[in-house]
C-alpha cells in the first residue's frame, strides 16, 4: 500500500475499535458513519460510548454525499468513518478536504477496494488509518483478520503495544473458518455450481426467500451487551502466511475482474450502474446495479441461469432495535434495489456473452424496467 506501517487485527472491527480508543474521545463525542456496514462496527462505536451520526450516500459513488457530510458536522464531530463500497472510487479531494478542514479524524474502510485509486493514490492512504478486512470472499482472504495501515508513528507504536496484548484464538475457531471456506469454494466450483448449488440456491429461494436473496445470508440485526471475546484474539502466524502468499496474485486477479466488467457495460448501456468519479479507478469488487423491482430482476435472471443477489451488509442506519438511526433515502436504494452481476475473474468469455445476452433481453422484453 506504501505505507509506513501495518497491523494484523482478528477483524475489521478491532482495528476501528482499537484506532477509535487510541483518540481518547470523550463519552458522546459524534462519529459521522456510513448508513451501509456491518452490524459490528456500530456495535463498535456504541461500546466506545461514542455517538454515530449517519450520513446518505451518492448512489454514483456509493460514498458519503458531499454537501450533506457537510451539513452533518458540528462541533462535537471528532472522527468519521469512511466506508468505500463495492470497489466504486469516491471524489477524494473534496472527500477529505472537508474532513480535514474541520479537522477529523479520519479512518478508511478499503475493505472493497483493494488497489482502487484516485490519481494514482491508492484508497486506503488518503487518511490517518485505512482498514481491510481480510475475511471470506473477500479479494484478499486470509480466513479472517483486520489489516491496519498508516503513516502515523506515533499512532502505529500505541496501536502495536495494544495489539500485543491480544491472546492466541483456540485452535477450532480457526479450523471452522478453514472448513467454511473449503466448503464455500467446492460449493462454488463451476461444475459443481451448474448441476448442484444453483438448483439448490432456487430451491431454498422458495423456503427462505429473504435469505436467499443475499449474498452471504441474512446478518444478525440485534444490539449485544459487549464486544464479542473473538474481537481481542491475535491474527495468527497461519493466517499471515497464507495472506502473503496471495498477495502475489490480487492485482491481476483485479484486472481480471475490471475487464469483466468493462465488458459487460460497453454491450448493455441501459443498466443503472454506480460509476464513480472519473479521475478513480475502480476494481469493482462486486458489480452492482439498480432495479426498481429487485425480486422479478433476480427472478428473471435465475430463471436464464444468471446468479444474482442482493447485498449481505446492513443498513445499520435503519436498524429499529438501535437507539440511533438517520434518514437515509438513498442508502435505501442502494440497500432495497441494488443487485450484483457475476464479474469474478474465473468467468470466461462465454459466460460473460451469456451474461450480457439475459441482460440486455431483460431489457428489450420489458421484463424488468432500470431504475
Amino acid at each position: 500500500m506504501g505505507t509506513k506501517h501495518c497491523i494484523a487485527f482478528p477483524f475489521a472491527r478491532t482495528a476501528i475499535y482499537f484506532s477509535l480508543r487510541a483518540k481518547s474521545f470523550p463519552e458522546g463525542t459524534e462519529i459521522i458513519m456510513p448508513p451501509i456496514s456491518i452490524k459490528g462496527i456500530l456495535d463498535v462505536v456504541l461500546d466506545l460510548k461514542l455517538k454515530p451520526v449517519f450520513v446518505d450516500i451518492d448512489p454514483d459513488t456509493l460514498c458519503f454525499d458531499l454537501s450533506e457530510l457537510k451539513n452533518s458536522i458540528t462541533n462535537e464531530t471528532k472522527a468519521i468513518l469512511i466506508t468505500y463500497l463495492y470497489g466504486i472510487v469516491p471524489n477524494m479531494v473534496d472527500l477529505i478536504n472537508v474532513c480535514r478542514k474541520n479537522g477529523l479524524f479520519i479512518i478508511e474502510d478499503y475493505s472493497h477496494n483493494l488497489n482502487a485509486t484516485y490519481n494514482n493514490k491508492k484508497l486506503g492512504t488518503f487518511g490517518d488509518v485505512g482498514i481491510y478486512s481480510s475475511s471470506s470472499v473477500k479479494t484478499l482472504d486470509t480466513f479472517g483478520g483486520g489489516l491496519l495501515i498508516t503513516n502515523n508513528s506515533e499512532l502505529f507504536f500505541l496501536l502495536k503495544k495494544n495489539s500485543d496484548f491480544l491472546q492466541l484464538p483456540p485452535r477450532r475457531i480457526l479450523i471452522k473458518k478453514i472448513i467454511t471456506n473449503l466448503i464455500r469454494n467446492f460449493a462454488t466450483n463451476k461444475i459443481v455450481f451448474t448441476l448442484f448449488t444453483f438448483p439448490l440456491l432456487k430451491l431454498l429461494k422458495i423456503i427462505f426467500p429473504e435469505d436467499i436473496m443475499k449474498y452471504s445470508g441474512t446478518r444478525d440485526k440485534d444490539p449485544i451487551d459487549n464486544l464479542p471475546l473473538e474481537c481481542f484474539y491475535s491474527f495468527t502466524s497461519l493466517q499471515a502466511k497464507i495472506g502473503s502468499h496471495m498477495l502475489e496474485g490480487v492485482l491481476q486477479l483485479d484486472e481480471i475482474r475490471i475487464n469483466n466488467v468493462e465488458k459487460i457495460k460497453s454491450v448493455v448501456k441501459s443498466i443503472e450502474t454506480p460509476s464513480g468519479h472519473i479521475n478513480g479507478k475502480n476494481v469493482y469488487w462486486q458489480f452492482i446495479f439498480y432495479f426498481k423491482d429487485v425480486k422479478k430482476g433476480q427472478d428473471y435472471l435465475h430463471a436464464n441461469k444468471v446468479d444474482t443477489s442482493t447485498t449481505s451488509l446492513v443498513n445499520i442506519s435503519s436498524l429499529r432495535s438501535y437507539s440511533y438511526q438517520g434518514e437515509t433515502p438513498k442508502a435505501n436504494k442502494l440497500y432495497n434495489t441494488g443487485l450484483f452481476i457475476p464479474a469474478y475473474p474465473g468467468l470466461k468469455n462465454s459466460n460473460i456473452k451469456h451474461i450480457t445476452d439475459v441482460l440486455t433481453n431483460l431489457s428489450i422484453n420489458n421484463q424488468e424496467e432500470p431504475n
